[in-house]
């Protein structure tokens, strides 16, 4: 008899952590989707789909959907056109956010991105944006698609 009630009891334990993980989870969403209402919208619009040949769509993008540092880093440290994303020319600067916004911030916005628009990563971390953000510190210039495409970096997908 106490082997099954332990087995219950350790079964109710993960499944109680898994609700507190996906209720985070939907926290960070809630709090990502304020934050990109507030500062990405006008630029890639309330449906993910930017503006033609200005900012390019977040849907089912290989930015959003690629390496989480990727992602990270075009947030912390902005990118410069031309791009072409789906065929379609882009040629426009989107501005650095690592003054505006802390780790935790972007971390938000970026899983709500990743949660939405018909995008299917997993949610990230404020560490993983803190590493980008450590890792090039240095760097002063926005990135290039040219850059973006050849990152070599997938650990934290």
């Amino acid at each position: 008899m106490l082997k099954p009630t332990l087995a219950l009891l350790v079964a109710t334990a993960s499944l109680a952590g898994f609700v507190r993980a996906q209720d985070a989870a939907a926290d960070q969403v809630a709090e990502g989707k304020k934050n990109y209402m507030l500062i990405c919208v006008a630029c890639h619009q309330p449906t993910g789909a930017g503006l033609p040949a200005v900012f390019p769509p977040l849907t089912k993008s290989p930015y959003v959907n690629g390496s989480a540092e990727r992602f990270a880093a075009i947030i912390l440290k902005g990118n410069a056109g031309p791009f072409t994303v789906d065929g379609k020319p882009f040629n426009q600067i989107m501005p650095p956010q690592e003054a505006m916004l802390t780790d935790e911030k972007i971390a938000a916005i970026m899983t709500f991105v990743r949660a939405s628009f018909e995008n299917t990563p997993a949610p990230v971390s404020a560490a993983v944006v803190a590493a980008a953000r450590k890792k090039f510190a240095d760097r002063k210039t926005p990135w290039t698609q040219a850059e973006l495409d050849a990152w070599k970096d997938d650990a934290a997908k």
